[in-house]
């Protein structure tokens, strides 16, 4: 029987090449959100703000990143016990820079114990010959780097920025609010970013994702310059879907990677999912906007020691405004529960040992074993 299973399935991949990949992951919120106590950063009541960064420096110190106009580092053994601030550590550039209005530090990856990478969301609030009390922004995206183990930070540059002109009076804008994910697998740096019709990507192959290595995808390929080079926006952010402030972790149990936003709309916070960071499914509400004078914004996908991976316990960060006319924020977050089921995609020619899906991230080292009876992997169904 099992012979006779494996020979049906053989015949099917032979006839069609391979099986495209399906999936059907959902994610729902499974406890109350908390409120993440204020551990003594200025910037608190107006937090999040962004994309999250937390992540293990030892086994018992967890790093959190508080990202805004000024960003702050804090350590301590959870998202709920920050008890040593380390102060202001990024911090706006100077009149008619392109961070004049400030420098979100979004994305932090130590590369060793004192070299850190670091990308932020720069903002200009400049408009020669207009005030701008409110504090519009032309956005774009830039590189730093620390050699103190993220105490302080060098500015290396713009990496990412609008191919449209800047207008004259102030007008929200350009490409920013953004997050950076490490493809190991494929040795890149990718950026989702904020571009007029929806969500974008951009890669960037060098090491450090230096200034001047970034590509926009565009018209089917990465080929369009990072400065000033159009870009396309993925999919499932088009349209009544379009939203901003992308947040990616990749989820172990599943290989799957989570992408988590808001719309623009006030309809809530959306999630999709790929197995590739390329194809993604179309965007699913997780959490609905309560309504005027409420918001919810800003989400991050956390595991309790990472925003980028996650084995275990997945959890979902968030802004959530009592009267959204006030500047005041609550910074809760709640755990999430996931359910699973996924084919992956398979090449005839690779005698059915491995999955395309493997290339995804490279702590993900076993191999893929079937289950001949059912033509599936053996976790056909995974609930968490």
């Amino acid at each position: 029987m099992r012979k006779l299973a494996k020979a049906i399935f053989l015949m099917f991949i032979v006839s069609f090449g391979k099986i495209a990949p399906y999936y059907a992951q959902l994610l729902e919120v499974e406890s109350s959100s908390v409120i993440v106590p204020n551990p003594g950063i200025p910037i608190y009541p107006g937090f999040p703000d962004g994309h999250i960064t937390y992540f293990a420096l030892h086994d018992s110190t967890l790093v959190h990143v508080w990202a805004g106009y000024e960003s702050y580092i804090s350590s301590g053994s959870s998202w709920m016990h920050q008890d040593s601030i380390w102060g202001m550590v990024l911090s706006k550039g100077g009149a008619g820079s392109y961070d004049n209005g400030g420098a979100w530090l979004y994305a932090v990856f130590p590369l060793d114990s004192m070299h850190w990478l670091g990308f932020y969301h720069a903002e200009d609030h400049e408009f020669p010959g207009h005030d701008n009390p409110e504090k519009i922004a032309w956005k774009s995206a830039a590189q730093c780097e620390s050699f103190d183990g993220g105490k302080t930070w060098v500015k290396n540059g713009q990496i990412i920025t609008t191919w449209q002109d800047k207008p004259k009076t102030p007008t929200w804008g350009g490409t920013g609010d953004f997050t950076v994910v490490r493809d190991s697998a494929h040795q890149r740096w990718l950026a989702f970013y904020v571009c007029p019709n929806g969500i974008g990507v951009a890669q960037s192959y060098d090491p450090l994702g230096k200034p001047g290595t970034w590509f926009k995808y565009n018209n089917g390929s990465f080929s369009s310059n990072g400065i000033q080079g159009k870009g396309d926006a993925l999919p499932f952010s088009k349209g009544k879907y379009a939203g901003g402030n992308p947040s990616l972790i990749y989820y172990a149990p599943l290989r799957v990677w989570f992408l988590v936003y808001h719309d623009w709309k006030d309809q809530g916070i959306y999630y999709t999912s790929s197995f590739d960071l390329a194809t993604w499914s179309a965007a699913t509400l997780l959490v609905k906007n309560p309504g005027a004078p409420q918001r919810v914004w800003y989400p991050s996908l956390l595991s309790e020691k990472s925003d980028s991976y996650c084995s275990e316990n997945l959890y979902l960060a968030y802004a959530q405004w009592d009267n959204v006319n006030l500047p005041y924020r609550n910074y809760r977050i709640a755990r999430l529960k996931v359910h699973g089921l996924t084919f992956p995609e398979l090449n005839a020619t690779a005698m059915l040992t491995a999955s395309s899906i493997m290339l995804t991230d490279c702590l993900v080292r076993e191999p893929i074993r079937w289950n001949w009876t059912l033509g599936c992997r053996k976790e056909f169904i995974i609930w968490c």
